[in-house]
């Protein structure tokens, strides 16, 4: 049996034992379910730190020219920057200030938007995890300014070419 057979079979068996201890009775399962939460967890760190290597491995060769591979897998990469340490509150007050002002009709001075449509359309730019970069970019502001930038991640998005 080949590595890809027996990653195979293990997922299968992890899914197997998950879905049995779902559907137990017995008293001991939420030990065996947080084993097996552990061994899931364990694995991300796992496949954290494999994944810049992987990634490296995998974009400079020609993995995609052999026919099983074209046939089995496709392969993206996405690529962005972690944020972290927002300054959330300055963040706000600069695209609140810039709402306000493209609310504002230039030639009569007329308020074009209520408070309201206006609190509504920082929903556009801010999400309650995360602010939008490309929506700031959008108003002239660089999200950088208002948070730790870290080194880009590539995440390997793996699709099975049978769907």
């Amino acid at each position: 049996m080949g590595l890809q057979e027996e990653t195979f079979e293990m997922l299968k068996r992890l899914d197997e034992a998950v879905h049995l201890e779902r559907s137990s009775e017995d008293p001991e399962r939420i030990i065996r379910l947080i084993h097996i939460g552990y061994v899931l967890n364990e694995a991300k760190k796992y496949i954290t730190s494999l994944q810049k290597e992987a990634s490296n491995l995998l974009l400079d060769s020609e993995w995609d020219q052999s026919p099983f591979m074209a046939q089995q897998f496709s392969m993206e990469t996405k690529t962005g920057n972690p944020r972290k340490k927002w300054d959330h509150k300055g963040l706000a007050s600069v695209v609140a200030k810039r709402i306000h002002d493209r609310s504002i009709d230039i030639d009569t001075g007329e308020l074009l938007k209520s408070a309201e449509e206006q609190i509504g359309e920082l929903l556009e730019y801010a999400s309650p995890s995360y602010w939008r970069v490309t929506a700031l970019r959008e108003l002239g502001i660089d999200a950088d300014a208002y948070c730790e930038v870290q080194e880009p991640i590539t995440n390997l998005i793996y699709r099975s070419n049978d769907d």
